[in-house]
Formats: C-alpha cells, sequence, structure tokens
C-alpha cells in the first residue's frame, strides 16, 4: 500500500481526492498549506506527492522546487494540480521539477491512474512502510501544533457472527 500527501487549502478538494485515493488502496496524508505540507515530507515515509499549484503563502510550483532541491524528495514523484490552467503555468510546474500536473476538474479514474503509474516510473527513494510514514505524518502535524506527545491510532477490529 503506497502512501500519499495532498495539498491543497480547499477542504472540499482534499476530500474528494482523499475519498478518490482511499477508494483506490491507498492510505492518504493531508496538509492545508505548503509548509505544513513540507514538514510532512520531510519526514518521509511518503510515496509520492499531489499538491495544489494555488494555495496561501507558498505555491504549489515553489514547492516543488524545494523538494526537488532536497535530497531526501528529489526523486519523489510529484503531481500538480490546478484549476488555473495555461501553457505558462504548467510550464513552470514541469520546469519546477513536477512529474505530470492535472486539470481540474478530473476524472477520479484519472487521478488514479496518472498517480499510479507515476509511482510505478518513479519508484520513491524515501519508500518506508504506510504506518511509519502515518506516524511520522502525525507526529510532524503534532509537532506543528505545539502537542508533545504522540499517540497512536487504535485499530478496529471485526468481528463476526
Amino acid at each position: 500500500m503506497s502512501t500519499v500527501l495532498i495539498a491543497d487549502d480547499d477542504a472540499d478538494h482534499r476530500e474528494l481526492i482523499t475519498f478518490s485515493l482511499r477508494r483506490a488502496g491507498h492510505e492518504v496524508v493531508t496538509a492545508r498549506d505548503a509548509r505544513d505540507a513540507l514538514a510532512l515530507l520531510r519526514a518521509g515515509g511518503f510515496d509520492a506527492a499531489l499538491l495544489d499549484v494555488r494555495m496561501p503563502g507558498e505555491s504549489g510550483i515553489e514547492l516543488c522546487r524545494k523538494l526537488r532541491a532536497e535530497p531526501s524528495t528529489a526523486l519523489l514523484p510529484v503531481m500538480l494540480v490546478s484549476a488555473d490552467v495555461n501553457d505558462q503555468r504548467i510550464l513552470a510546474a514541469l520546469q519546477a521539477g513536477a512529474d505530470d500536473f492535472l486539470t481540474k476538474p478530473f476524472h477520479r479514474t484519472e487521478l488514479c491512474t496518472r498517480l499510479e503509474n507515476l509511482m510505478v516510473r518513479k519508484p520513491g527513494a524515501t519508500r518506508k512502510s504506510a504506518t511509519v510514514a502515518t506516524a511520522a505524518a502525525m507526529a510532524a502535524t503534532r509537532a506543528m501544533r505545539g502537542v508533545a506527545t504522540l499517540k497512536t491510532p487504535e485499530r478496529r477490529s471485526r468481528r463476526t457472527a
């Protein structure tokens, strides 16, 4: 199972993409802006990142450029997503190192297929188990919120009659 980070300032878009990727069998971690996304990605354990181009503060394109400059995230598959599409923006995204650019609105199957193709062609150098990635993401999120302790989520067990 792969772990994907979604960075988008729009809660509805995060939910839609999260729903689509979870239905396709991926673990998903979300961030509301580039700053939070960068902290999570630096913690490691992600197989790919989906970044919205337009976010408050730093754009997804600027974040992609930073990811490519850091050895720990330089090989991470990155897809930029945006409703604001023009040739200059797509070119800027690709020049920043994006592996793909998906325009909104998109079909769920196209999103999942493109993402899976990226991960097959470019296996991440940061691969860790989904459990490790989730724990690292939770720790980074809590650190950003100033929470000192890390609690692991309890697993629900299903009982059959």
